[in-house]
């Protein structure tokens, strides 16, 4: 046997079995060239055989797992070298060109202009402690984010210890064997040593848009100058697979591919241009990216306005108009001096100017949005795209697959329907064990406990219709080395194969294993997504004229190239037209498969010349076929999915089936998950020709768009998106293969599916499920739905704060002192301590909050209002106003309620005998707005309920140590107000405050007022902003509604 027809065995999935269980033991033959770098320059013209010797990869079972270890250690990972895909300078810039740091620079500038020395060296350690700070921690989210992006990146399908395996393109070496198919990214640099029809597009390579069919013949080319594009027996890094599949050597990886080489060139004719971030060499593109030719000063100043995902642009847009209300503020101060502007003044102002703005905000969504990717990947869901997160909490509509996304994608076939005369076909049935990869089990004719075929001794008729299931199929079963059967392909493939496998007709048994096997590949055209149908061609030795044509697909695209059948199975050689009347018959005898939910493939055959294959089209080869069976595969709903499905109805999510299976099919299988009721109207299940012959007017006239379409091809998910768009929905959409990708781009929310999903498929997507679970697609919604709303948390939590100390401020204003200045009641120090110490952390702990527990109960929350809704913006102003107001009044009560009201001479930054009842004010002000602010973050626990009844029938107190973040950080919080009151010189030189004792009576009642004060709002709000606000639906409410449906 020649080594293409060893390596077609390892694509027909029969890879050597049993031959040891020791999978330390090496099966590496010695490498004849041990500098593999060289090897690319020649391998071109080397034959098969030649460069598996030069590689030292064995034929059949590729490198040991211990060798590829040795190689991966020599060689490194199979990666493009650059700058890391997280820049740490662009994090370092990001924190010092942010509205906080600016206005803290011009603050220090202003502190020692006016010689306040210890305030404009607290202020610069504060610039340097908080860029640090928050350098270190947006770099740890950062990179945590990329590590879980990573796991979504390409993988390569591999052999190794004669066994396929998936693994990381990175960890790929030089003499892998790897196999590739359509939608496949090409890991690393390939000699092809198997092919079948396959075609790739090189244009990042050559620039040419046409695919190049590759071939496995050595090349002439001994002076080694061949253009790489005219090298068709290798493949290249990162170039894409568009047809068919092969199997390949790898003969350079990494920094030692064409990609690299490329850009090198690149590089040395524009000096301008850098390698873009770091990526595998399986990355779709190898992308280059120009030095922004703006001034580094402009980028400086505009740093997060045009990256990012919307909220961050959107945050980062806000940060900046406060950087402009601060301007404003400093003015009104200004004003209020009659632009007197004494050092009393500048400080009043830098106190203003520093309260408005909300020093961690990004900080914090940044971690916020670190932790959530994190919680997602623990749920396999990979966050490929941060606006996901966003985008997630406004879903209302999923459209799902149904294939090993609904369903468990472990099909066997329970029924092979031999199609003949009404009275004379013939129906089998198959066992199936509890691994329905393993070909285990009886198959019985007529009856599911029939007569027991015996696989020794099979009818013709039946044995021509299973040599078609097994041939006209990619897929693989085979034991690995420890004795468990595993498989490559697609689902329903794998259990024809399995079915044939078990009456001793599985393709390896028909193309391999013997000195001479009778059936040899020729020609395959793969299945299609636009016909529906796959067809090989195969040089049978029992025939010596003729090349026998093998048809598996769709029932009615397999009728259309149909004109004959058998009509007895007893002959099963003679044949009759396919007329009309039998036409039907077939076609009802597939809608009763279908009703009971079995995925219905229909087999077909025919004969040709074998001079009639050299050159033959698709069209000529799917034609005056003879028709043999049906198969009904059987594949049963994921136990959760029926779950999720009413949990997305809870949610307010209408949950759409767009499947390639038959109507019948579709519509049994969504009855059994709920997707659709048993009396759904005709038009909510439709096929994709229906749909799609629909005009765009008529579809947006209809009353909803359909729940199930079936039939369904690439063109008409884009359509369903456009329609769900023109109705102002915002949609997920699944989708696995290469013609998926534009819809899952042009989706708000593309989700690939991790384990049958191609490359180019993740590369569009925003989301990438590792399971491929209908039920995680459920979960990733609910994690949208809770990071959102902690979003909206902490934005009302810190925004709230700058509220009100700009109302302490600013109405401040009118406390006069001996010189007609201002006296600040919170130092800008202090200003400083409440906003960076005290309510950063809280903020964050809002941010880890759990779901509320009717989360998915909850209708999505419209994306177009984003997390800027009138209640929060309400909230922010209501908040405010009480918090400044409680504060001031606790000022007012101090100078003015038990002191005399003397505010002194210059005690905004001197420590005098007179200013001691201004720094009492000062300290009961600082203690009473810190004591606000944490009980405050535990009051937004909930938006609408009772902090001290936050779950029904349950402990406050329970529901407060559920969150340990917060908790901890509100203690922690109340304990260090002490510092900036009674360390001595902390508190007088830096603060401007001083010890306090009956004061803290005056805290304590303030602090109460406010909690009284939100929970009183609370109650307020449902009334007030009923119109934007949820309210829970009682049972009482439910019960009438469901009655009234009734």
């Amino acid at each position: 046997m020649g080594l293409p027809a060893i390596l077609r065995r390892h694509s027909s999935g029969n890879l050597k079995l049993n031959s040891r269980t020791d999978t330390s033991y090496t099966v590496t033959v010695d490498p004849q060239n041990p500098d593999f770098t060289s090897v690319a320059s020649y391998a071109h013209t080397q034959t098969v055989e030649q460069i598996l010797s030069d590689l030292g990869t064995n034929a059949e079972d590729g490198l040991s797992k211990n060798e590829s270890t040795r190689r991966l250690e020599r060689h490194g990972e199979n990666l493009l070298k650059g700058k890391d895909g997280v820049s740490a300078w662009r994090v370092l810039i990001g924190q010092v060109a942010n509205a906080l740091t600016i206005v803290l620079l011009a603050a220090l500038a202003l502190s020692f202009g006016v010689q306040d020395f210890v305030e404009g060296a607290v202020i610069a350690a504060v610039i340097v402690l908080n860029t640090t700070v928050g350098f270190f921690q947006e770099y740890r989210a950062e990179k945590t984010m990329d590590s879980l992006r990573q796991l979504s990146s390409p993988t390569a399908l591999v052999i190794r210890n004669g066994e396929s395996t998936a693994i990381p393109a990175k960890n790929v070496v030089p003499g892998d064997l790897v196999m590739i198919k359509d939608g496949d990214v090409v890991p690393a640099d390939l000699r092809m040593l198997y092919v079948s029809n396959l075609e790739v597009s090189e244009q990042l390579l050559t620039g040419e848009s046409v695919p190049v069919a590759k071939t496995i013949e050595p090349l002439d080319d001994h002076a080694l100058e061949m253009p790489i594009g005219d090298r068709t027996n290798l493949c290249y890094s990162s170039t894409v697979v568009t047809k068919g599949r092969g199997t390949g050597v790898v003969i350079g990886t990494g920094m030692n591919t064409q990609v690299r080489c490329n850009r090198a060139r690149i590089q040395a004719h524009h000096p301008i241009l850098t390698p873009a971030a770091s990526r595998t060499a399986s990355s779709s593109s190898c992308e280059l990216s120009s030095v922004p030719l703006t001034s580094p000063h402009a980028h400086f100043l505009f740093s997060g306005l045009r990256s990012g995902t919307p909220l961050q642009i959107k945050l980062s847009k806000l940060a900046y108009v406060l950087f402009g209300c601060a301007i404003i503020l400093a003015i009104i101060v200004f004003s209020v001096a009659r632009w007197n502007v004494t050092n009393e003044v500048i400080l009043y102002a830098i106190a203003t100017a520093i309260a408005i703005i909300p020093e961690s905000l990004v900080a914090v969504l940044t971690l916020t949005m670190a932790v959530g990717t994190r919680h997602m990947a623990e749920e396999n869901v990979i966050v490929r795209k941060l606006s996901a997160l966003e985008n997630l909490g406004g879903v209302t509509d999923i459209c799902s697959d149904k294939t090993g996304t609904l369903t468990l994608g472990q099909m066997s076939v329970r029924s092979f329907w031999l199609a003949a005369d009404p009275h004379k076909a013939q129906t089998y049935y198959a066992d199936a064990g509890s691994n329905a990869i393993e070909p285990v089990g009886d198959v019985y004719k007529g009856a599911p406990n029939g007569d027991i075929v015996d696989p020794k001794n099979v009818d013709e008729a039946l044995a021509q219709a299973v040599r078609v299931a097994a041939l006209c199929n990619v897929a693989t079963v085979h034991k690995n080395l420890r004795g468990e059967w595993k498989s490559t392909g697609d689902p329903t493939e794998v259990s024809l194969q399995v079915f044939a496998t078990k009456l001793r007709m599985g393709q390896p048994s028909l193309v391999a294993g013997q000195d001479k096997p009778r059936f040899t590949l020729k020609l395959e055209f793969p299945f299609s997504s636009s016909v529906k149908k796959m067809s090989t061609i195969y040089y049978d030795r029992e025939q010596d004229k003729y090349a026998v044509v093998m048809l598996k697909g769709a029932v009615e695209r397999v009728l259309e190239s149909c004109v004959a059948y058998v009509p007895n199975p007893d002959e099963p050689t003679k044949t009759a037209p396919l007329t009309e009347a039998i036409r039907s018959v077939f076609l009802a005898k597939a809608e009763e498969l279908a009703s009971e939910g079995l995925r219905v493939i229909a087999l077909a055959h025919r004969y040709i010349e074998k001079t009639a294959v050299e050159g033959i089209s698709r069209e000529d080869t799917e034609q005056h076929c003879t028709f043999l069976a049906l198969a009904g595969i059987f594949d049963p709903p994921r136990p959760e999915t029926l779950g999720a499905v009413r949990a997305c109805k809870d949610a307010g999510i209408v949950v759409h089936m767009l499947t390639g299976d038959h109507i019948t099919t579709a519509r049994a299988i969504a009855e059994m998950v709920e997707i659709v009721p048993r009396d759904v109207p005709k038009n909510m299940v439709m096929t994709a020709t229906e749909f799609d012959r629909l005009s765009d007017e008529e579809i947006d006239a209809l009353p909803e768009l359909p729940l199930v379409i079936a039939r369904c091809a690439p063109e008409t998910k884009v359509r369903m998106i456009l329609a769900a768009k023109r109705r102002g929905k915002h949609a997920a959409m699944t989708g696995d293969g290469v013609n998926d990708s534009p819809s899952l781009k042009l989706a708000p929310v593309g989700i690939a599916m991790g384990m049958a999903g191609s490359d180019v498929a993740k590369d569009a997507s925003d989301l990438v499920l590792t399971d491929d679970n209908f039920d995680s697609i459920r979960a990733a919604v609910s994690e949208g739905r809770r990071i959102f709303t902690n979003i909206q948390r902490f934005i009302l939590h810190l925004l709230t704060t700058n509220v009100a100390e700009v109302v302490l401020l600013i109405v401040g204003l009118v406390f006069i002192d001996r010189d007609d200045m201002s006296v600040f009641p919170l130092s800008p120090l202090g200003v400083l301590w409440v906003n960076m110490l005290t309510s950063s952390p809280p903020a964050f702990g809002l941010g880890l909050e759990a779901a509320y527990p009717d989360l998915m109960k909850r209708p999505p929350h419209p994306m177009k209002q984003g997390v800027f809704t009138w209640p929060i913006i309400i909230d922010t102003v209501v908040y405010g106003i009480v918090m400044g107001a409680t504060c001031l009044a606790s000022f007012v009560i101090v100078v003015y309620g038990r002191g005399n009201g003397e505010l002194g001479s210059q005690c905004n930054h001197a420590e005098s005998d007179e200013c001691h009842l201004v720094f009492r004010g000062r300290s009961t002000v600082f203690a009473t707005l810190i004591f606000e602010i944490l009980l405050y973050a535990l009051e937004l626990k909930s938006f609408d309920r009772s902090m001290f009844a936050l779950t029904p029938g349950r402990a406050f107190w329970k529901d407060w140590w559920a969150n340990k973040v917060l908790l901890g950080s509100v203690v922690i919080g109340m304990a260090t107000v002490v510092l900036p009151i009674y360390v001595p010189g902390f508190n007088s030189h830096v603060f401007y405050q001083t010890a306090i004792g009956w004061e803290w009576g005056i805290v304590i009642g303030m602090s109460l007022v406010f909690v009284a004060s939100c929970e009183l709002w609370k109650m307020a709000r449902r009334v007030l902003l009923s119109r934007w606000v949820y309210v829970p639906r009682t049972k009482a409410v439910l019960t009438e509604e469901s009655n009234e449906k009734a």
